[in-house]
């Protein structure tokens, strides 16, 4: 059997071509492959307890691993830890951790294990990532939705000494959490890249560096960090990732490496996968030739939801009757137009795809809430609206979408129905990403099409984005900030549930966020591929057990 090796001292330079590497070996159970992937981003960080894009919660997702990994079913599986326990009242969580996880540091960059470059994973390694989670100057985003640990409300308000928090050592294999409360989702919560475990050698080593460049980074997964190279204004950035020895023997990991091409869009990431120099394409647009080519394997989920914001500083929608009327006008029960797979019209905000636990959230709230309304009680809130602002007509204005959002037909039936019942002319107005976000910033539109989805595959994570400065789009409402507050204090998913109803009553009530579409995510690539592990909310990609099958 002909095998292929490829020399490290010339891998970065072939890769920065974008060159496709070839298999390191071939066997018939479908290991030894490179696979290439392309970042629509360039990770913002690489340190867990800060992370906040998706192409920095892949990359950790493939070297880094904390005590559970949540899988695509939403079941949760041991990751550095080997049993846990829980008691009775859900206020003491006891983790065993594996004596065979490893620390990998390959200091002298010669892709061996020389002495002093593996040791292994502590459960102060998981009590010093989570001080650092709660210390003030760390600034971490995930601090909040951890305040169900004992100690966390004092040094969070308070300034407490981070020593109060409830994570603690008893051994160097056990780990224990005090929770003040009891948290529904507490378990899920430590399968998130900010819960993974943090080495205090190697973080004080890095001088500040921690995560940001890939002298700085350590991994104890299956991969570990080679390359990373990013310049923002060059076209040859890429993270690439070699096996991690010290930590394929328990769990084993199937492909050679993986490359990540980084680059600014998603229309980027698809010209790469249809150059063939990327094997896996992550999408929201909806490419019907992969759809029908035997060669591709193409799955989707619902987990998106599409919503027109209505800028309150036009005098027009300054009425919450007329924002209402232009709610109710959207002809949810007639969609999906064309493609019938992509889209399907939204009576509420949580996406069909989206769960609790392990069951899908619409088990817990199985009604709309949304209610169709009559074309006169449309009229008439129109009309009432435009009585108390004195107005007679509405000038033309049009709906903002970021390009390849969703299918132009089904907003062209939308503006139809609103020219015909409020005589109100809109165009479509496609732009590119860079001048959606500026734009949204900016205040600069009348009506934006806005994309909602979880950095997690929850109903809570979805309904996390409305939380006041957590989006793109100024919505703001600090009743129901307090009401999101309480979802952590949820003793179980059913009371969960009702919260999250409750939330998303309250988001559409305002009509600030009008649900109108559910759409799709993709993942699309060769049938030749098999067992790639995706999830559509965070954007995660696990390669560990990624095969390439050449017949």
């Amino acid at each position: 059997m002909r095998k292929k090796f490829v020399v490290m001292l010339i891998c970065p330079v072939l890769l920065m071509n974008s060159c496709k590497m070839p298999f390191q070996k071939e066997e018939s159970d479908g290991s030894g492959y490179l696979f290439t992937y392309t970042l629509t981003e360039n990770p913002d960080n690489l340190d867990p307890q800060l992370a906040s894009n998706s192409a920095s919660f892949t990359v950790l997702r493939n070297i880094m691993q904390g005590l559970l990994e949540e899988q695509p079913d939403g079941t949760l599986t041991y990751g550095t830890s080997s049993h846990y326990s829980v008691t009775e009242d859900g206020l003491r969580y006891t983790f065993t951790l594996r004596d065979d996880s490893y620390w990998y540091y390959d200091e002298n960059k010669n892709d061996k294990i020389d002495d002093g470059e593996k040791w292994n994973v502590t459960a102060e390694d998981y009590v010093f990532a989570f001080q650092r989670l709660f210390q003030k100057e760390t600034k971490s985003p995930y601090r909040e939705s951890f305040r169900c640990i004992s100690g966390a409300d004092g040094i969070i308000d308070k300034g407490d000494s981070i020593e109060k928090l409830g994570v603690y050592a008893e051994s160097s294999n056990t780990l224990v959490f005090e929770l003040s409360r009891p948290c529904a989702e507490f378990l899920t919560l430590l399968s998130m890249p900010a819960a993974m475990p943090c080495s205090r050698k190697f973080f004080e080593q890095t001088g500040g560096r921690y995560g940001l460049d890939e002298d700085s980074v350590i991994s104890n997964n299956g991969f570990y960090l080679r390359r990373w190279f990013y310049d923002p204004y060059g076209n040859d950035n890429l993270i690439y990732l070699k096996k991690n020895s010290a930590n394929d023997t328990v769990q084993r990991v199937y492909p050679s490496d993986v490359t990540f091409l980084i680059r600014n869009s998603q229309v980027k990431a698809y010209d790469e996968f249809a150059a063939g120099k990327s094997d896996i394409l992550a999408a929201s647009g909806y490419y019907p030739q992969y759809t029908s080519d035997k060669g591709y394997t193409v799955t989707s989920w619902k987990c998106i939801s599409l919503g027109f914001v209505m800028n309150t500083e036009w005098e027009a929608f300054k009425s919450e009757d007329i924002r209402k009327a232009f709610s109710a006008a959207v002809p949810r029960s007639s969609f999906p137009a064309e493609p019938a797979e992509d889209t399907e019209g939204a009576y509420g905000i949580v996406p069909p795809a989206t769960r609790l636990g392990t069951s899908e959230y619409s088990d817990y709230v199985n009604t709309p809430v949304i209610s169709d309304v009559s074309d006169e009680e449309i009229k008439s809130l129109f009309q009432k609206g435009m009585h108390d602002l004195g107005l007679t007509s509405l000038p033309s204005a049009d709906v903002m979408v970021c390009e390849e959002t969703v299918s132009e037909e089904d907003l062209y039936e939308i503006i139809q129905v609103w020219q015909s019942l409020f005589g109100f002319y809109a165009g479509i107005d496609v732009v590119p990403e860079s001048e959606y976000k500026k734009r949204l910033s900016e205040n600069d539109y009348v009506i934006a099409l806005c994309s909602v989805t979880g950095n997690r595959n929850s109903a809570s994570a979805v309904l996390e984005n409305f939380r006041t400065d957590c989006n793109d789009f100024g919505y703001s409402n600090q009743s129901l900030d307090s009401l999101l507050d309480s979802m952590n204090n949820a003793r179980d998913l059913e009371e969960l549930s009702v919260i999250c109803r409750q939330a998303e009553e309250m988001i559409i009530a305002d009509y600030k966020f009008v649900p109108v579409f559910y759409k799709n995510k993709y993942l699309i690539h060769s049938s030749k591929n098999r067992d790639i592990s995706y999830d559509p909310y965070s954007g995660i990609i696990d390669f560990r057990r990624a095969k390439y099958f050449s017949e």
